[in-house]
């Protein structure tokens, strides 16, 4: 049985990636071809009535394809708008994960933990434990917490992710990796590594695919936008700070906030 057993998983495996990589590749395809159609319009160099007529060019040329009607070129169009002001996530995540934008920070506040300068990674994974209740609340509604160091064997090697969580909404797990530094963009390839370990172990065939949190203490937008610009990894990059902003300059930032936007207002 055994020997039955193996060439078939090792089949199912093949299969699972060979459809990953197509669906990357289509995901990849539907944000040029909208950002291509987007710019013509923007330019007005199209109109409405040439996307039309390219759906029919298509359809005349190459008979055999796909998913490229009048209304789908219009919705990799409407895709490709959407998030296209969004450097901080994947296309991937884009795609698969949509609404993730809608759950997830940019920056998280951890204040509670008390953390000193110049704290240790241990400190801020060993205060996030004890304090889980508190992190859970920061995160947001319908995360659930499924393990710490979770482990993740590959090829006879062991491997530890920080936190694992599971979201209700997003019907997905949650890797969280801790860096008491700012972004490295290197960090993202063991990110990937442990997404794919969760994916292919872990993850329940009725789940959706798992996404990544690498939450830093810093993070320049310009390294996150290059470092996320051709990765097909889901993932986001968020800051945590230690403490909130002080409100005294809070309260400033308001008031000029305010005033730019009352200017010339009877």
């Amino acid at each position: 049985m055994p020997a039955r057993v193996a060439p078939a998983q090792l089949i199912v495996t093949a299969r699972q990636r060979a459809m990953q990589a197509v669906n990357t590749e289509l995901i990849e395809l539907h944000w040029q071809v909208g950002a291509y159609i987007s710019r013509k319009i923007e330019a007005a160099e199209w109109g409405d009535g040439v996307v039309a007529q390219l759906a029919m060019h298509l359809e005349r040329t190459q008979p055999g394809l796909r998913g490229f009607t009048r209304r789908s070129l219009f919705r990799m169009r409407q895709f490709y708008e959407a998030y296209r002001g969004d450097e901080k996530v994947s296309a991937l995540l884009r795609q698969i994960h949509p609404q993730a934008l809608d759950v997830f920070k940019d920056a998280y506040v951890i204040e509670f933990l008390a953390l000193e300068r110049g704290h240790a990674e241990t400190d801020l994974h060993g205060g996030l434990l004890h304090k889980l209740r508190d992190f859970l609340i920061e995160l947001g509604r319908e995360f659930c917490f499924v393990g710490s160091q979770y482990p993740l064997q590959v090829g006879g090697r062991d491997f530890a992710l920080d936190l694992l969580f599971f979201h209700r909404g997003l019907n997905c797990l949650v890797a969280i990796e801790l860096k008491v530094g700012r972004f490295e963009p290197e960090y993202l390839g063991k990110m990937d590594f442990y997404l794919e370990a969760l994916g292919r172990n872990v993850r329940k065939p009725h789940e959706n695919p798992a996404l990544g949190v690498l939450l830093c203490a810093s993070k320049e937008d310009e390294i996150v936008e290059y470092a996320l610009n051709r990765s097909l990894s889901p993932a986001l990059i968020a800051e945590y700070h230690t403490q909130l902003p002080d409100k005294k300059l809070l309260q400033a930032r308001l008031q000029e906030f305010y005033a730019l936007n009352t200017e010339g207002v009877e």
